[in-house]
C-alpha cells in the first residue's frame, strides 16, 4: 500500500491517541487518577 507522508504522519498521530484513549478509559473504570494525557503537557522539554 501506498500513500502520502502527510496522511501516514496524521493516521499515526490520530492512532497514538485512541490508543491513549482506550488506556484512559481503563484506568478511570478502575478507578485510577489518570493526571493529564496530552502530549504537550507530558513531553519533557526541550525538544
Amino acid at each position: 500500500m501506498r500513500a502520502p507522508k502527510g496522511f501516514l504522519i496524521g493516521h499515526f498521530f490520530n492512532h497514538q491517541t485512541h490508543h491513549r484513549g482506550q488506556v484512559h478509559a481503563m484506568l478511570t473504570a478502575a478507578g485510577q487518577e489518570t493526571g493529564d494525557t496530552d502530549l504537550f503537557l507530558i513531553v519533557p522539554e526541550p525538544l
